[in-house]
């Protein structure tokens, strides 16, 4: 096990050690909220995931950020640009626990090993070489602006919609007597 991850082993989150381990590999610095992303290298945010098996959820492709993967046992890193991982999420008819893919969905690890890291001392320049790399599609991060923007919109008029029915049809009572137990 490389020396660094060994140091936080004790950490009860995997994810947690991961961000970690990230920011002491390439200087990133933790995000001052968690919109921002699990990290921020050179101002531009990045999501990390600890998978222990090939299986990663929650990807977000609507933020269009780098993606970058703690493989652990066998400690292996990935980063995956945003736009490759917009187009392994744009194959999807949905999403996970969700009908838009690009809000959350799951992708695997073995359909990624063009990304695998050799280094970890190379982190960082692979993660700024991956930004730069998908900030050559512009039209593809309007339309990941245009989707989450869409997205918060529409949780907002869903949000009034049933709360007003909520409140016409006199259920309010059920929801306050449930806050209360």
């Amino acid at each position: 096990m490389d020396e660094a991850l060994q140091r936080f082993v004790g950490i009860s989150k995997g994810g947690r050690r991961a961000e970690i381990l990230f920011r002491e590999y390439t200087g990133a610095s933790g995000p001052t909220t968690a919109a921002e992303g699990d990290a921020i290298l050179d101002g531009h945010p990045i999501e990390i995931k600890f998978a222990s098996a090939s299986t990663l959820n929650q990807v977000r492709a609507v933020k269009y950020s780098p993606l970058v993967v703690l493989h652990s046992p066998p400690d292996e890193w990935y980063v995956v640009p945003a736009h490759e991982v917009v187009l392994r999420v744009a194959q999807r008819r949905r999403g996970q626990h969700t009908e838009n893919p690009f809000e959350s969905a799951t992708l695997n690890l073995r359909d990624l090993g063009e990304f695998r890291v050799s280094d970890p001392v190379d982190l960082r320049s692979l993660t700024l070489g991956a930004i730069a790399a998908s900030a050559l599609f512009p039209e593809l991060i309007a339309d990941m602006r245009w989707i989450l923007q869409s997205s918060r919109e529409l949780a907002d008029e869903s949000t009034m919609r049933v709360g007003s029915t909520i409140e016409r049809n006199g259920l309010t009572r059920h929801i306050s007597s449930r806050r209360q137990r």
